[in-house]
C-alpha cells in the first residue's frame, strides 16, 4: 500500500490546477491512504484490520464511481450514479451487520465492485473508441487512471470472491495470493501516477 503515497503527494501538490475529475481522484487517494494507514496499524498490534476493509470498500467504490460520474457526465444522467452508490451502501451495510459480519473478509461486496468497474472501464474504452475527434489517449489523465482501475479489478476478482476459502488453506498459499494483490495494486498506484503527471505536463 506504500505505492499510494506516490500519486497521493503528486495529486496533492498540483490539487488546485487539476479538472473535477482529478481532484475526485485526488480525494480518493488521500481518504485510501488514510485508511491504509490505519489498517497497517492494526495488524502492527495484531488486532483485526477487516472491520477496516469493510469502510474501505465503501468509500473506494463511492470514490471511483464519483469520478466516472464526472467523466460520464455527458453520457449517463448523474442520478443513475447516485442510485448505484447508495444501492451499494446499503448492500454493504446489510452485509457487514447480518450477512459477513465486520470480522469477516467482506467477499460479496468486493466481488460485486469488480463487476460495476470492470464494466465501467469497458464503457469507458468502448466510449474512446467511437470518438470522431482524434485525441492522443496516451497523453490523458482519464486513460491511464481507468487502465488502472480495468486491471486491478480484474486482476483481483477471483481473490475477492474466493478469500474465505483461500485464507484457511495454508500460510504458504495464502502469502503467494497475497503477494499477486500487491502486485496489482503496485501497478494501479503506478498507473494513476503517470495519469497524473501527464496533467501535470498539460
Amino acid at each position: 500500500m506504500g505505492f499510494i503515497f506516490c500519486p497521493l503527494i503528486l495529486s496533492l501538490k498540483y490539487f488546485r490546477s487539476y479538472p473535477k475529475e482529478l481532484k475526485v481522484i485526488s480525494i480518493h487517494l488521500l481518504l485510501i491512504g488514510i485508511l491504509a494507514l490505519y489498517s497497517a496499524s492494526l495488524w502492527l498490534s495484531s488486532k483485526n484490520n477487516l472491520p477496516v476493509l469493510h469502510i474501505y470498500t465503501m468509500i473506494e467504490f463511492s470514490t471511483i464511481m464519483l469520478f466516472y460520474q464526472v467523466v460520464f457526465k455527458d453520457s449517463i444522467a448523474r442520478i443513475w450514479f447516485i442510485l448505484l452508490i447508495s444501492g451499494f451502501l446499503a448492500f454493504c451495510l446489510i452485509n457487514a451487520f447480518w450477512i459477513q459480519k465486520w470480522h469477516i473478509f467482506n467477499t460479496y461486496p468486493r466481488t460485486l465492485q469488480s463487476i460495476v468497474i470492470i464494466s465501467t472501464s469497458l464503457f469507458y474504452y468502448y466510449k474512446i473508441t467511437r470518438q470522431t475527434l482524434y485525441i492522443q489517449i496516451e497523453k490523458s489523465a482519464t486513460f491511464w487512471i481507468n487502465t488502472g482501475f480495468f486491471i486491478y479489478f480484474s486482476g483481483s476478482f477471483l481473490l475477492f470472491m474466493l478469500s474465505n476459502y483461500i485464507l484457511p488453506l495454508s500460510l504458504k498459499f495464502n502469502m503467494i495470493v497475497w503477494q499477486l494483490h500487491a502486485f496489482l495494486s503496485c501497478i494501479l498506484y503506478s498507473l494513476i501516477f503517470i495519469g497524473l503527471w501527464q496533467r501535470r505536463k498539460v
